[in-house]
């Protein structure tokens, strides 16, 4: 019997001793990529892994150069992580029976003049607006063009010309317009792989049109409240909140957290924490959300383009040691993600678009650690 007891003693010293073995390396790792002073500053690191046998959940560094020390709690811009969002709730709408997936999105956005729908997708002399499905939008497969990444140029300089205009839905599609891209998609509708967000507002009014409320309410509603997500916020379009406990978040030595960025809306709105983050992707696959047949639906990944992750509906597959995650990217060295093989829940902020060292290598040697 003392034996058994010593045994059972022994285990847990052991187990306790690796786990914070475990947890020191990471954060020694995490540390050593904080850097205020270069020219791509990368002031704070949050990070949350989870498991069934491991927890680590941490936040590092500053919310600026000269500002105060970040904690785990800290809120921070998610991105396109907002994606994961929006496509669930066209999911649920799916599962309501108000749309489905391979219905044509001009049904919905008929109504919307601002629009001019039918001249919205027209390539090598053709109009393929009216064959755009759902589908295609969420998983990026309708061709249409991108105003961030086609005419990254001439809209950051509008932006940068006025940095705290609040932009509406269809002020940006005025720019889509402004900037010709309705005349330069990327091929018809189903005939390749090209990141746009575009195909996300379009999704956002969607949600709009069918759930008739605006797309913030309409996640608060479906998402954030039954999840008791009390930390997350769609950013310009609803009261922030604690607004001081926001980090920085930088491009470069640019810091976008001094600028409105209204104009992400339904592709990258959302202000979080990883402790809510991982109560959504949690819930995501317990199906709490949406039902197993729609999870399937969504992570059915499907090949991109050379050096870019498999994609589904709203959702990547990140592939990282022995794990798969299925997530989203953020463009501020953002992600969340959940991998089902382990059950494990992946959450970060890197704060940096553009960091000096390779964010992926990163996460690997942090996953190995938490073995």
């Amino acid at each position: 019997m003392k034996s058994k007891i010593k045994l059972v003693v022994f285990s847990f010293l052991f187990t306790t001793s690796l786990s914070f073995g475990q947890k020191d390396a990471m954060t020694s790792l995490i540390k050593d990529r904080i850097n205020h002073t270069i020219e791509s500053p990368v002031h704070s690191i949050l990070i949350n892994i989870e498991n069934d046998t491991f927890h680590y959940n941490e936040g590092f560094g500053l919310k600026d150069k000269a500002g105060d020390s970040v904690s785990k709690n800290s809120s921070f811009r998610i991105a396109s992580s907002t994606k994961l969002f929006v496509a669930t709730i066209i999911l649920q709408l799916q599962e309501e029976g108000k749309l489905h997936l391979n219905d044509k999105v001009s049904l919905y956005l008929k109504g919307l003049s601002y629009l001019n729908f039918d001249d919205f997708h027209n390539f090598e002399e053709h109009k393929y607006a009216q064959e755009i499905t759902i589908e295609q939008l969420l998983s990026h497969r309708s061709g249409l063009a991108d105003t961030f990444i086609d005419k990254e140029e001439e809209f950051f300089n509008l932006v940068f010309q006025n940095p705290l205009k609040q932009y509406s839905p269809q002020e940006m599609i005025g720019l889509y317009y402004k900037f010709n891209l309705n005349n330069n998609p990327h091929f018809k509708p189903n005939d390749g792989w090209y990141y746009s967000d575009v195909n996300y507002v379009l999704l956002g009014l969607l949600i709009e049109q069918i759930d008739q409320k605006s797309l913030s309410a309409a996640i608060r509603n479906r998402i954030l409240e039954p999840l008791k997500m009390k930390d997350t916020y769609f950013e310009f379009y609803e009261e922030a909140i604690e607004e001081n406990n926001i980090i920085q978040q930088y491009v470069g030595d640019a810091n976008f957290s001094n600028i409105n960025t209204s104009f992400d809306w339904s592709g990258g709105g959302l202000v979080s924490t990883n402790t809510d983050l991982s109560i959504f992707i949690t819930s995501l696959f317990s199906l709490k959300l949406i039902n197993k047949e729609s999870l399937d639906k969504m992570i059915d990944v499907k090949f991109t383009k050379t050096h870019e992750s498999r994609y589904g509906l709203g959702v990547y597959e990140f592939a990282v040691n022995e794990h798969i995650f299925y997530g989203h990217f953020g463009f501020y060295g953002t992600f969340v993600g959940y991998s089902p093989k382990t059950n494990t829940t992946l959450s970060y902020s890197i704060s940096q678009a553009k960091p000096g060292f390779n964010p992926y290598q990163f996460i690997s040697q942090l996953l190995k650690h938490a073995k």
